[in-house]
């Protein structure tokens, strides 16, 4: 067993200290349409972010829900935004609002955004073709007086679109292809740090990878911060 003033016992307190100077409380910032997805794809990537030490913070509960300065708060204080567009992602207003502050934050404070098109085709994102025409014909018609915050979300999806992402194809595994979001994601947030599938995780806190300890850190700055 490593003792605390051996190389790798203090190695965690190093990335602890590390990471109390960034300043962001959150790694990720996770926008998907909950009814859609919530209990399934989008519930499956945020446990595995969070069980590879990435802090991941998603809109579903919590001192968060309905309150639009608080998501906003929660986005600036991400490094990274996960928007999932699944098919029905624009039939929620919520998740437009969401999108629309997450591309403000990248414009202002350098937030990554990495979209992931699950089971939704890019170009019909972007074109908002299918669905995404469907939504937006029934928003124009209960918005007809804010016709100006429609088009905000039009700009917000067309140029989240417009940015490198992944793409889920029909016949590929869903481990998989969660599996090589969260070690896309390990690689912007660590470049210089190898990346550990979350089943090689090792039970060993001395054996950690140094995001699981920045989680901890962050988890316990979130609790002071809000208690």
């Amino acid at each position: 067993m490593n003792s605390p003033t051996s190389p790798m016992g203090l190695f965690p307190v190093i990335i602890l200290l590390m990471l109390f100077l960034s300043g962001k409380a959150n790694d990720v910032f996770l926008s998907f349409n909950h009814q859609e997805i919530g209990k399934n794809f989008a519930d499956h990537l945020y446990k595995d972010l969070n069980y590879a030490g990435i802090r991941t913070f998603r809109d579903d509960g919590g001192i968060y829900t309905g309150q639009k300065s608080d998501v906003k708060r929660a986005i600036q204080e991400s490094r990274i935004s996960v928007v999932v567009f699944s098919k029905d992602y624009a039939s929620s207003t919520k998740c437009l609002d969401q999108l629309g502050l997450i591309m403000d934050a990248r414009r202002t404070t350098g937030l990554v955004v990495l979209p992931v098109f699950y089971n939704a085709d890019p170009s019909e994102v972007w074109e908002q073709k299918g669905l995404f025409e469907e939504a937006f014909a029934k928003h124009e018609k209960s918005f007809h007086k804010e016709m100006a915050r429609v088009e905000s979300w039009r700009a917000a999806l067309k140029e989240a679109a417009d940015l490198k992402g992944k793409e889920r194809k029909q016949d590929r595994y869903e481990s998989k292809f969660i599996e090589s979001i969260v070690k896309e994601i390990a690689d912007k947030l660590n470049p210089s740090l190898p990346h550990v599938p979350p089943s090689a995780l090792p039970l060993s806190s001395a054996l950690r990878p140094p995001s699981y300890f920045l989680g901890l850190l962050r988890e316990w700055r979130r609790g002071m911060r809000w208690g």
